[in-house]
């Protein structure tokens, strides 16, 4: 287990809590709990693999701090409430020192997921709404679960030092959680200009991305090893995880990659477009799906380097190339390149890592 530290940033910088996360044997694919989620859950062993987070980063968490505890809603609705209770209880945890962490879920049997937290609740322990503001974490879910923190998605707190329509979805939040009593989380605030704008906003815990708040000693703050996975799911290696099961991946899959991913049909109109890559591209997949990557979107990348390497590759029908580029932002982005071609759905894919 490693530990991410959620900081009251109010006043003098503080550790609030910390949040458990999931670690897998350094080097390999399942380092990151993204594949190893995937693929507990393709061999219907969610469950097992939930609880058994749960388990050891109860046994291995800071004593006297605040935990935070990722927990699938089908674990909460399969084993019932009080099999993680339970497991809290052995720990000799109070309830009040844990919040359970609801990641996202769809509509089927909200209803049983909703009486599980009840339960959570009454027995003390705290809530909290992960990722709100993508996918399925709506203000009517919001309402009906009444969580004790919001976790505001890093998508809108990403770029907001300079993109004013993320500035305004931020005080938005921060508004919502003072009129119903509850605390708001920024995730993903990597700079000190991000600190200050969610501080502007109102809100006052943040989840930073390597980056500490001035003033403030973590000493559990390289934990997070982000670098470590962005090497075990490198893919210009021929044997990497993301090629393996990019064409299986979801948009949820793709937008927790820590580079960019361009899905392109054969003749290099964007299919997919993933929230990396907005951010690095300062364009939104919603104004770029349908378009032509070489000519439409980036080009230039309409050259022999790039767009000739990758429609060369498709007519082979093989491709797996990894080079450097500079992209022509203002100012230039330098970034490494992979293009890579799947058989199996007869697509292209461009990773960008910036």
């Amino acid at each position: 287990m490693a530990f991410h530290g959620i900081y009251d940033v109010a006043g003098e910088p503080s550790v609030h809590a910390y949040e458990a996360l999931m670690r897998g044997p350094r080097g390999l694919p399942f380092e990151g709990p993204m594949l190893a989620f995937a693929f507990a859950r393709s061999v219907d062993l969610l469950a097992e693999l939930d609880l058994e987070c749960v388990r050891c980063a109860l046994a291995s968490a800071p004593p006297g701090r605040r935990l935070f505890l990722n927990v699938h809603p089908t674990t909460l609705t399969d084993r019932g409430f009080e099999t993680v209770s339970g497991l809290v209880a052995a720990s000799g945890r109070a309830p009040a020192e844990v919040v359970f962490e609801v990641v996202e879920h769809g509509p089927d049997r909200e209803s049983e997921l909703l009486a599980s937290l009840g339960g959570l609740r009454r027995a003390g322990f705290g809530i909290a709404v992960d990722d709100f503001g993508e996918g399925a974490s709506n203000l009517r879910r919001l309402l009906r679960v009444r969580p004790d923190y919001l976790k505001l998605d890093r998508w809108f707190v990403n770029g907001a030092d300079e993109d004013p329509d993320r500035r305004a979805v931020i005080r938005a939040a921060a508004r919502l959680g003072r009129d119903l009593g509850l605390r708001v989380v920024a995730e993903g605030v990597r700079s000190a200009a991000l600190l200050d704008v969610v501080r502007t906003a109102g809100v006052e815990l943040v989840q930073c991305f390597r980056y500490l708040p001035p003033g403030l000693v973590d000493p559990l703050a390289e934990g997070t090893a982000e670098g470590t996975c962005r090497q075990a799911l490198d893919p210009a290696a021929p044997d990497s995880p993301v090629l393996l099961g990019i064409d299986s991946f979801a948009e949820r899959d793709l937008d927790a990659l820590p580079f960019g991913v361009i899905q392109l049909s054969r003749d290099g109109t964007i299919l997919q477009y993933n929230r990396y890559e907005e951010d690095l591209a300062r364009r939104r997949a919603s104004d770029v799906i349908g378009k032509s990557f070489f000519t439409e979107v980036a080009p230039c990348t309409d050259v022999r380097a790039f767009a000739g390497r990758f429609r060369e590759g498709v007519a082979r029908g093989q491709l797996h190339v990894t080079f450097d580029y500079v992209f022509a932002f203002s100012p230039p982005k330098p970034v490494r390149v992979t293009l890579w071609y799947s058989g199996a759905t007869r697509t292209g894919w461009v990773f960008v890592q910036g």
